[in-house]
């Protein structure tokens, strides 16, 4: 389940975000909407599992072609 966690520290202001559960590009679009609400962030960093890429399983079909006399 896709989880945003959001950390501000009272005594400086600074505000955190960590994205949890979206891995790869999906993760720039969470990220994208954040900073459009509460401006560009003094740094960042990506995790690990920004870093792993969705797995994409191929199928394939073997198809039988009719004889032709």
């Amino acid at each position: 389940m896709p989880e945003v966690e959001f950390t501000i520290d009272t005594s400086t202001g600074e505000l955190q975000m960590h994205v949890r559960g979206i891995a790869g590009p999906a993760c720039d679009e969470i990220t994208r909407l954040v900073k459009q609400l509460a401006g560009e962030p003094s740094r960042e960093e990506a995790t690990a599992e920004y870093r792993l890429r969705p797995r994409v399983h191929p199928r394939t079909e073997a198809r039988v072609q009719p004889k032709r006399n």
